[in-house]
């Protein structure tokens, strides 16, 4: 019941597309402006890539580099230039997919921040020993 995991996913998720939104609207904001090249937020993809590892080791020093899956609540975002073939004239910044990114960025925020919430109600009950 006391699995911090899920807590720190959730709240490096709330990060995460707090940091999309924000490069979502830099990209909005340099729509005209010409040689501006647009940037996108990759999470999904490194929490993804954090638990395929199969291969397990054991660190014998800390020094050492990690083998085997990363906890997903350590995993963070990367800010990288959008491999984009979208040409307005001015620059790469589609306007449409930037639109749709805000709109689902908004909407994953949100869903988060409700799960969140819910966690922490049930972690108040279980400590309080109220149901409601």
């Amino acid at each position: 019941m006391f699995d911090r995991a899920h807590l720190g996913i959730l709240k490096n998720a709330l990060t995460a597309y707090a940091n999309r939104q924000r490069v979502t609207a830099e990209n909005i904001a340099n729509v005209e402006t010409e040689g501006y090249r647009a940037r996108e937020y990759r999470f999904e993809e490194l929490l993804r890539r954090a638990g395929g590892r199969t291969l397990a080791g054991a660190r014998t020093n800390p020094h050492h580099l990690p083998i085997g899956p990363r906890n997903p609540a350590e995993v963070t975002g990367q800010e990288v230039t959008a491999r984009t073939g979208y040409d307005n004239g001015v620059n790469n910044v589609d306007i449409d997919a930037e639109m749709t990114r805000l709109a689902t960025t908004s909407l994953s925020y949100r869903l988060a921040t409700r799960l969140l919430s819910m966690r922490y109600a049930q972690l108040r009950e279980a400590v309080t020993g109220r149901v409601r």
